[in-house]
Formats: structure tokens, C-alpha cells, sequence
């Protein structure tokens, strides 16, 4: 959900750039956007979706990038403030984000690349020769009828 009205889902057409995380977006977006996101005055952390949305959105995340269940967070951040649980997000999500980035670059950046989209192109030019003659065909069979 988005980072600063967690009732809605992160959308890249957000117009508010905190809202969302991208997966190339630095370490450092990734820590000053989660550490500005919404949730509430009390400073305790627990899952309530309705009352809570923003730090229960926050502990779904980490949930998400953790093998850990949503009470768990919430045990292991007993009597500790937001300020903690988010450095500790930020810090989870830049690590696993960061290896997809570290993936992307390596495609972006190699030979693989271009092979993928020369098969491809391939591939397509195949499919369209194979469209083209049927649709001659057809088009010269029209002209006898």
C-alpha cells in the first residue's frame, strides 16, 4: 500500500514521489521515503489495519521481505519506537531491492540482452511473415468471388 496514504495501493502514476518505491530507486530514496511514511502519533508498534494503516501497511512489508510473520515483527519491536522499526525496514528493503538492481544493470549491460531481443525480434518477424501470406492468400481468393 502506498507509503503516505496506506487506505490506497502504490501506484507509479502517484504524483506524490514518497509514495512509492521503485525498484531502481537508491538506497538512500528507499531510506528517506520509508522513514517518511505515514503512520501515527502513538509510536506503538501493532498490526491494526483500521485504527493503524500506515504502521500495519509498514509491518506488511517487512513481513514481506523477511521471513517473518507479522507478530513476530511486532514481538521483536516491543517498547521500541517507529524511528527504530523504520531504519530497520529501510535498511531490509534496500538490501533485497538492491540485488535485483545489481541483476537489472548486469542484463542492461550485456551481450544476453541483445540476444534476448534479437530472438525476439526474430520470433516476430516469423509470426508477421507467417500473418502476411495468409492474408495475401486470402486477400487473392477474395478477388476471385
Amino acid at each position: 500500500m502506498s507509503l503516505q496514504n496506506p487506505t490506497k495501493k502504490m501506484s507509479k502514476s502517484d504524483e506524490n514521489h514518497k509514495a512509492t518505491i521503485f525498484l531502481l530507486d537508491e538506497p538512500k530514496q528507499i531510506e528517506k521515503k520509508i522513514k517518511s511514511a505515514v503512520t501515527d502519533s502513538e509510536g506503538i508498534i501493532e498490526f491494526d489495519k483500521e485504527n493503524k494503516p500506515g504502521i500495519s501497511n509498514l509491518l506488511n512489508i517487512y513481513a514481506g521481505f523477511t521471513e517473518k510473520s507479522v507478530d513476530e515483527i511486532v514481538k521483536d519491536y516491543a517498547g521500541k519506537g517507529y524511528g527504530d522499526f523504520k531504519s530497520d525496514l529501510a535498511q531490509i528493503v534496500s538490501e533485497k531491492i538492491s540485488k535485483i538492481q545489481e541483476r537489472y544493470y548486469e542484463l542492461y549491460e550485456s551481450e544476453e540482452l541483445d540476444e534476448i531481443l534479437d530472438q525476439g525480434q526474430e520470433k516476430a518477424e516469423l509470426a508477421a511473415s507467417k500473418m502476411l501470406k495468409k492474408a495475401k492468400k486470402q486477400w487473392e481468393l477474395a478477388e476471385y468471388i
